[in-house]
């Protein structure tokens, strides 16, 4: 097996032993919360998503920059200290908000403290994971993705138990993303900290001007696409009820949760790789060739089955109130698949710092979006189309990201 192949296979046992956690306690959760727990829950979850993108200002996708190989003290100095600052300024924006805006759902300034604590604790575990890739250290990155999802799971569960309603679900997000994050943080070497952390004044401000593309076009890009990820629960929930949120909610946590950190798995090596590769050659094309037809391949035969017993799963797995989950589910397999498989491959943009071409392609899927759920006069309506303009989006940002893996002269 080539060594690509095994650090896959690594990283791939870590994220699925997170799945199974995330799997197991979904069970339990749907049996301790009401679809509209978990609807509200969501719309709360989803705001902090959106926050925790602008937290590091992206400066971790800096750690694979093709250009330079010794800035990481330097970078690891300066996400910690704007994490630390941006979790409390940009939260306290959002909460601002609430107060001046209806449309601002009020669950966010009911919980604003909580808000604060899991931003900053999901940007400092962003920063971990990107570390851990860095230092090729896919066994402890696999263990970070596992105790991450097991701290989250033991929280909400027991607080489940303890019948504390939707505030179970939001504190036990809180506590099990601060704790997963401090104890992925000591696997690293404490005086190797001590040396990031003492690291010069003038290297930390000449890092960040160095990388200031990813700033000024990664951060807005990524931002635009969570948002685009995150309309939906919010969206539903403001025009179809709390109980349409809570369903699609598990529509995404069974589906593209998994999806999404399958192909993490294989973006945690590829992008290590695709990276040397276009230092070293100025392209990454074979790397990229391989990796999609890994994807590709691999996803086609689950997805084609989920196709025929996908809503009938969810009944079985999660009781007949959840049936209409699994109905969702089937609607958007073009969208699920295609992330799959092509969203690791797009992270060439980054490695070729071709970030104008993302942001660019980030504002269309946001207008299809927006669109499908603003004019959809049903739930099914506007899952469906979403389902069918992602997948075409997915597809232009393919080409897209073939022609930076090809490297300059493309």
């Amino acid at each position: 097996m080539s060594p690509f192949f095994n650090r896959v296979g690594r990283v791939l046992l870590g994220t699925m032993g997170a799945q199974l956690i995330s799997l197991g306690v979904m069970l339990a959760l749907v049996r301790l919360y009401s679809p509209e727990d978990i609807g509200t829950f969501s719309v709360w979850l989803s705001i902090a998503t959106i926050i925790a993108v602008v937290v590091t200002g992206r400066y971790e996708m800096a750690l694979f920059s093709g250009d330079r190989s010794d800035d990481t003290s330097a970078i690891v100095k300066l996400i910690l200290q704007i994490t630390m600052l941006l979790a409390v300024v940009v939260t306290c924006a959002v909460l601002l908000a609430t107060l001046l805006f209806d449309q601002v759902p009020a669950v966010t300034r009911e919980y604003g403290l909580a808000l604060v604590l899991v931003v900053f604790g999901m940007g400092i575990n962003k920063g971990v994971l990107s570390l851990l890739t860095l230092q090729q250290a896919f066994n402890r990155l696999g263990f970070a993705r596992i105790a991450l999802a097991a701290c989250v799971a033991l929280a909400q569960v027991v607080a489940g138990v303890m019948a504390l309603g939707m505030s179970g679900l939001i504190y036990g997000q809180v506590a099990g993303v601060l704790l997963a994050t401090l104890l992925a943080c000591l696997w690293f070497d404490k005086k190797w900290l001590c040396e990031c952390w003492s690291t010069p004044w003038s290297a930390v401000r000449a890092a960040a001007a160095r990388y200031a593309n990813f700033p000024k076009f990664s951060l807005p890009a990524d931002l635009i696409n969570t948002v685009a990820s995150q309309m939906p629960v919010i969206l539903i929930a403001s025009r179809f009820g709390a109980e349409s949120a809570g369903w699609f909610a598990l529509t995404l946590k069974m589906m593209g949760a998994p999806v999404s950190l399958l192909a993490a798995s294989v973006l945690d090596v590829f992008k290590e790789q695709a990276a040397r590769d276009y230092r070293e050659t100025g392209s990454c094309t074979p790397v990229f060739v391989r990796t999609f037809k890994l994807l590709g391949l691999m996803a086609l035969p689950p997805f084609l089955m989920f196709g025929f017993f996908g809503e009938w799963a969810f009944g079985f797995f999660f009781g007949e109130q959840w049936l209409e989950s699994g109905r969702y589910a089937v609607l958007m397999i073009p969208m699920f698949y295609m992330r799959f498989v092509i969203s690791p491959l797009s992270y060439t943009i980054y490695i070729a710092q071709r970030q104008k071409l993302d942001l660019v392609w980030q504002l269309g899927l946001l207008a299809v979006t927006a669109a499908c759920f603003l004019l959809g006069s049903s739930v099914d309506t506007a899952l469906w189309s979403y389902s069918i303009g992602y997948a075409i989006m997915y597809v232009i940002y393919f080409v897209l990201a073939y022609r930076c893996a090809r490297g300059v002269s493309a």
